[in-house]
């Protein structure tokens, strides 16, 4: 086992559904376009040759890490070697933090048994701007899969779950991703995603999909929008429009809108945005059934792969376009880690509200999931 990773899963399973798909669309934030502000006027530097070799900018490994660090003690100092361990390390056999952890690190969860006959992808949607180097993925759902049973579940996590990053300290599960890349972990962004999944929950993560703004509103708008089962009435500011309400029933939801609704907060929380985003996957599901775009799976796909990205091929998805044919949307098994149920609140000493873990009833909720 190589340092920071545990032995790869198999990479080679079967793929997704109509359902599948629809889940690869919703994310929460996403390729926000900012202007900046206009700065002072400077003097102009005087002329002076370049050298024959220039050499490149290369920002340091802590200051690539300080956007994720603003609420972990000693973001400004730089990286050092992290101090030996006495005994064996509570993370062991993973790789132990670079930066001081504010809360115990708890042991690696006990991997759950799951056949090859299972497919779990995460769905992830981030707040990634076209020219920023730092994002986070603050929708992070598992859509898992099982062909033998002919199930389809939903799990949705909480973004400030506070869990161990491997090889990097205790955050927000939402900063996983990225900093898989930004720390050249093995893997990149998903090696780092997957071990964070398997070493605080023991659950294996096959495929990943991450998806922006334009890329959900514009596949939505294409479709001519989509009929979302709303379960409770929602009031909140919209921008254009002041305050915004939907309430109970099926309402039918152009791109713009069904954007709203599942990124929307202020006047809830994000356990309650995680059923909502749950409830427009349903409705897109039920969309492209209605349009038969399973009929046309490759042309769908190559659509797809336009608004969202993945590592996801046609080839893996179409041994489960039969499984597609046999779930229904409203027979799709949801699951959602909430609070109190499953985590509490906690405030960090930086002053960060984020979500502790309740381990057992987390594990009991992913068993009921995961074995149907």
């Amino acid at each position: 086992m190589s340092a920071g990773r545990r032995p790869l899963i198999a990479a080679a399973f079967g793929a997704a559904s109509a359902l599948s798909l629809s889940c690869m669309l919703l994310g929460n934030g996403a390729s926000m376009f900012f202007g900046g502000n206009p700065g002072n006027s400077i003097s102009p530097t005087p002329f002076l040759p370049a050298s024959s070799t220039p050499t490149p900018f290369l920002p340091s490994l802590a200051t690539q890490l300080a956007p994720f660090l603003q609420e972990t003690p000693g973001a400004g100092e730089p990286l050092v070697p992290p101090t030996p361990y006495v005994g064996v390390p509570p993370w062991s056999p993973y790789a132990g933090p670079i930066y001081p952890a504010p809360t115990a690190i708890p042991t690696p969860a006990q991997p759950f048994e799951l056949s090859d006959e299972v497919l779990n992808i995460a769905l992830l949607g981030s707040d990634m701007r076209p020219f920023g180097s730092s994002y986070r993925t603050d929708t992070i759902m598992i859509l898992s899969l099982n062909r033998s049973r002919g199930t389809a579940t939903l799990i949705s996590f909480p973004r400030d779950l506070y869990v161990y990053i491997p090889a990097y300290t205790m955050q927000r599960i939402n900063v996983a991703f990225p900093i898989g890349y930004t720390l050249g972990y093995e893997g990149g962004s998903f090696g780092l995603f997957q071990d964070t999944m398997m070493y605080n929950f023991g659950l294996r993560v096959d495929h990943w999909v991450r998806v922006n703004f334009s890329g959900f509103t514009g596949l939505v708008d294409s479709l001519g929008g989509i009929d979302v089962p709303v379960a409770q009435t929602l009031t909140d500011k919209r921008k254009g429009y002041g305050d915004y309400t939907v309430y109970p029933g099926v309402v039918h939801m152009d791109g713009a809108t069904a954007l709203w609704y599942v990124r929307s907060r202020y006047s809830t929380s994000d356990f309650d945005r995680e059923r909502r985003q749950q409830e427009v996957i349903l409705g897109f599901a039920n969309r492209l059934l209605s349009l038969n775009a399973l009929a046309n799976m490759p042309g769908f796909f190559d659509q797809l792969r336009q608004f969202v990205d993945m590592d996801l091929s046609f080839q893996d998805l179409a041994p489960f376009v039969t499984m597609a044919t046999s779930v229904r949307p409203d027979n799709v098994r949801r699951y959602r880690i909430v609070s109190p149920t499953q985590c509490y609140g906690w405030i960090t000493p930086a002053g960060a509200d984020v979500q502790l873990p309740i381990p057992d009833a987390i594990r009991n909720l992913l068993q009921e999931a995961l074995y149907p």
